[in-house]
């Protein structure tokens, strides 16, 4: 035999007294396991919405940034249609906005 008593664990380690160690298990699952449980989750949680957000805001910027034609030539049909450009300065300001596949 190879054990010895110093080899063996003291009763103690095995949870014959009050606490969170019983029977040699974990089973005594209090409020601070909880807690630590729920707040390991809320991190685990955040590690994974912080990229999902920060990937989600870089394809909506991207996007937002093509339009700058398209807004211009909204301004230049606002100011067309509140009589501030004529027929001529419209046709020759939209020629130059819009590609010629549009026209």
């Amino acid at each position: 035999m190879a054990l010895t008593h110093a080899a063996v664990p003291d009763a103690m380690m095995w949870g014959w007294h009050e606490g969170m160690w019983n029977d040699g298990h974990m089973a005594g699952w209090g409020v601070r396991s909880w807690g630590m449980m729920l707040f390991g989750l809320l991190w685990m949680a955040l590690l994974v919405a912080l990229p999902v957000y920060l990937v989600y805001w870089l394809a909506t910027r991207s996007q937002s940034d093509g339009s700058t034609e398209d807004s211009a030539l909204a301004v230049l049909e606002e100011r067309y249609a509140r009589g501030e450009i004529d027929d001529d300065e419209f046709e020759r300001r939209r020629a130059r906005l819009t590609p010629d596949d549009d026209r």
